[in-house]
């Protein structure tokens, strides 16, 4: 894309987060209103279609939370084999779609479909900011970290492509991915976030390295504050590693200051996730209850570790 960098259609001066300065959604400016706009959608990552279709809801509508934003509308995309599964079948992956889209009080107001030689569902999502656009990499020395969401959803799907899930792990999975992260958001705004990014397939290593580039900051992650889903580590640790997720270990390896103890650990933190929660950068002198913040909010928050200036764009894990 670098050759398309200058191409007056990225440098619009309504554009105020595009193409040259990649997030979580674009931003444009429109009579002093900023709107917000992000697409998502992938194959079945679930056996039950319906559950599918709230995952795809959920996960599109993450990057409007992420900016700050509140969904407006919605567009739905659907890539259908029409001679190998039925409409039914779609049937129930849409209404898994409107049923969330509904719960985040955003109309479904058209789509697109093809046929297409594998199915895929998802949502292009528009939103309003009207308090403070969130960025990914506006992080300060000091900020406190808060993650939302358990890790696990990237290795548990592949488990279920392999027959390799049981029910009750992928119960759990499924309850994480379909929550909105529209209370992790609003946390982030009473608090005062500094940066916040939603975790999804660059993993949670992926996405804090993000958080840090250009910034001069590094971070310290505290291992056993980190969320897991129940199961998903053995998975791991029994060997079950993606190649989305090992791209994402690749990536970030050399950057993770300590990367030859408990590998596997590490390969969690690299996980692709699927709607996952929020990375909430918070200032240091916040004061945050997470009981308070659960009871009140209805969110669940884990502080898992410290933005700081000793290490430049590196992680350092603390076990």
């Amino acid at each position: 894309m670098s050759q398309f960098k200058n191409h007056k259609a990225l440098a619009g001066s309504d554009v105020s987060v595009g193409l040259n300065n990649p997030d979580d959604a674009g931003v444009i400016t429109a009579n002093g209103t900023n709107l917000i706009q992000s697409i998502d959608f992938f194959t079945p990552i679930l056996d039950n279609p319906y559950d599918w279709g709230r995952v795809a809801a959920a996960n599109a509508l993450s990057d409007i939370y992420a900016m700050g934003g509140e969904p407006l509308s919605a567009l739905q995309l659907v890539c259908w084999p029409r001679d190998h599964i039925s409409f039914e079948v779609l049937g129930e992956v849409i209404k898994g779609g409107l049923d969330v889209m509904a719960k985040a009080n955003c109309s479904v107001i058209g789509g697109h479909s093809i046929d297409d030689n594998e199915p895929k569902y998802g949502f292009s999502v528009t939103g309003v900011a009207t308090r403070n656009v969130f960025l990914n990499n506006s992080i300060k020395d000091g900020d406190k970290l808060f993650l939302s969401k358990p890790l696990g959803t990237g290795v548990i799907s592949s488990a279920i492509k392999k027959n390799q899930a049981n029910p009750e792990i992928i119960e759990e999975a499924t309850k994480v991915m379909v929550g909105l992260n529209d209370a992790a958001s609003e946390f982030a705004h009473k608090h005062n976030a500094n940066a916040v990014t939603d975790i999804t397939g660059f993993g949670l290593f992926g996405h804090l390295s993000e958080m840090l580039k250009n910034t001069n900051l590094g971070a310290n992650i505290i291992s056993k504050n980190i969320p897991v889903i129940n199961g998903a580590q053995k998975l791991i640790d029994d060997g079950l590693f993606s190649s989305g997720s090992q791209r994402n270990l690749d990536y970030v390896f050399d950057s993770i200051m300590n990367n030859t103890e408990n590998l596997n650990f590490i390969k969690l933190c690299c996980d692709a996730q699927t709607s996952g929660g929020l990375l909430v950068s918070v200032p240091k002198d916040e004061q945050v209850d997470i009981e308070l913040v659960k009871e009140t909010m209805g969110v669940e928050l884990w502080e898992i570790g410290q933005i700081n200036s000793e290490y430049i764009e590196k992680i350092n894990i603390i076990y």
